[in-house]
């Protein structure tokens, strides 16, 4: 455990991007407060994990990082993780993952994404999201498999599937150092099952189930937004708020998103919370 840095001032900016070194070789790239990537090091290659809505340019930030090839990952379809993939040739992403990408990659759709985000508290206008609102490229997609290993040299990241906030959300395991990369599979504010847009509870729970099953093999989860790390202990949590939530649908409060198509519930067990709608309780 000696790799891990415990100053958490440890903090620069490259092109208005804010990075933290959260572990040995482990850059978390806060794209201007909308999502968060994670550039992971190895003596071999660097892997970048997600590559945020698409705007500045995180090429450059890579370059002052590492020069050693790079491969990419999208933890799932959403367009603030997948929308920078046009600045790479090419992109591994779960193959229900990759007819969504190709859908999306659109200047309608893409227009549409960009100017819905400005509304965002997070975010924080250091970039012009309308500077990179025409950004299109027909990147290379390529199929992820679960329990794939990719070796970047002195560290390797097993690929886990983990549907539930979406039906195609991967995370990135490195049990060498004892980290988990979860994309938006684990946040610390509330998981989002919405509609079509999700699995369901059960699958999700499915997911938070396994990722518990391997939990003698990280310490750290490493989230695509907001606070960071997470503590192990939150899947607990999470894993008895589904449960709650699945026994009794009705146990959640009346909330709101502008994402879901229905009426949203909120329910919270002790630090973990979940958005639902109740199509997604079976």
């Amino acid at each position: 455990m000696d790799n891990f840095y415990t100053d958490n001032m440890n903090i620069r900016e490259i092109d208005g991007f804010t990075l933290q070194l959260v572990s040995k070789n482990v850059w978390a790239i806060d794209e201007f407060g909308i999502d968060i990537m994670y550039l992971i090091v190895g003596t071999k290659k660097a892997l970048l994990f997600d590559t945020g809505i698409g705007i500045g340019n995180i090429k450059n930030v890579i370059k002052e990082l590492t020069d050693l090839p790079l491969v990419i990952v999208n933890s799932h379809h959403h367009y603030d993780h997948s929308g920078g993939n046009y600045c790479f040739e090419k992109i591994y992403a779960h193959a229900s993952a990759i007819p969504v990408i190709q859908q999306q990659n659109t200047p309608e759709f893409r227009k549409d994404f960009f100017l819905s985000q400005e509304a965002r508290n997070e975010y924080n206008h250091r970039a012009s999201l309308h500077s990179h609102i025409t950004c299109i490229n027909h990147s290379e997609l390529i199929e992820l498999k679960e329990e794939k290993i990719f070796d970047l040299g002195d560290r390797t990241l097993e690929v886990l599937f983990t549907p539930g906030h979406t039906k195609d959300c991967i995370c990135l395991l490195d049990s060498k150092n004892e980290l988990l990369f979860s994309g938006d599979t684990i946040v610390s504010t509330p998981t989002l099952l919405f509609d079509s847009f999700s699995d369901t509870a059960q699958n999700y729970l499915n997911s938070i189930t396994k990722l518990l099953s391997y939990s003698n093999k990280y310490n750290l989860i490493f989230p695509g937004h907001y606070l960071r790390p997470i503590g192990k202990n939150y899947l607990k949590d999470m894993a008895i708020c589904l449960k709650e939530i699945l026994q009794d649908p009705d146990i959640g409060k009346p909330d709101s998103c502008n994402m879901a198509l229905g009426p949203v519930y909120y329910h919270q067990y002790r630090l973990a919370s979940i958005l639902y709608t109740k199509d997604r309780c079976i």
